[in-house]
């Protein structure tokens, strides 16, 4: 959900500033609706075969939820959906599934189809104790696939009050990654008010900019 509202919030900022915006979540499982959910917040109704193009019940990584389900993720479709959904919009912002390296086939993860596309990353994760490593390794790994990371982005997942490691994060990152921008994402309970979400990510979309997987 976090990675959802944050994808939404941009969609909706970048809208407001009178891009044509198409969404694309490429595999989806565990009987989810971000890609819905993506879709409302560009405001356009994108076929559902583009902007997911592939999608499983069990909550799994997609390469295993493909293998129990008896079939396989032909990534010649996603590379097809991906150029429709382009010559149909201005930026086209991808979401992710769980990680940037989680597999989609065998020889195919997240970094692998976001470098063949040549998109650049907003890494977004959730604003908590373990968070420091989780952003340091996708960004090594990011960095490591030649992938441009515009942004990261610390997502309050509750509205409870911070402890010392939600409030010591950003400025942590901050120092240690220098050159990319650090940001915060304020947790909210008005995940489908779009223009309250364009309010919220105006700092987060300008970061964004060309940046078209979340």
């Amino acid at each position: 959900m976090g990675k959802t509202v944050v994808a939404c919030a941009i969609i909706a900022a970048m809208r407001a500033a009178g891009a044509r915006v198409a969404p694309m979540k490429p595999v989806e499982s565990g009987g989810s609706t971000d890609a819905e959910q993506l879709r409302a917040a560009s405001g356009i109704g994108y076929a559902m075969h583009l902007v997911r193009p592939f999608a499983f019940e069990e909550p799994l990584a997609p390469l295993v939820a493909a293998r129990r389900a008896r079939t396989f993720i032909d990534v010649a479709v996603l590379d097809s959906a991906f150029a429709d959904l382009c010559a149909m919009s201005d930026v086209v912002i991808v979401e992710g599934a769980g990680g940037l390296l989680v597999p989609i086939t065998e020889t195919e993860n997240f970094a692998t189809l976001f470098k063949r596309w040549n998109l650049p990353l907003v890494i977004v994760a959730a604003n908590r104790l373990g968070t420091l490593n989780h952003a340091l390794l996708t960004v090594e790994a990011a960095l490591a696939h030649g992938i441009d990371v515009r942004a990261v982005v610390l997502n309050s997942v509750s509205n409870e009050r911070h402890g010392t490691a939600q409030r010591t994060n950003q400025a942590v990152l901050k120092e240690l990654l220098r050159t990319i921008p650090v940001l915060t994402f304020p947790h909210t309970g008005r995940p489908g008010d779009h223009a309250h979400l364009a309010v919220l990510a105006r700092e987060l979309s300008s970061h964004a900019t060309m940046a078209r997987p979340v």
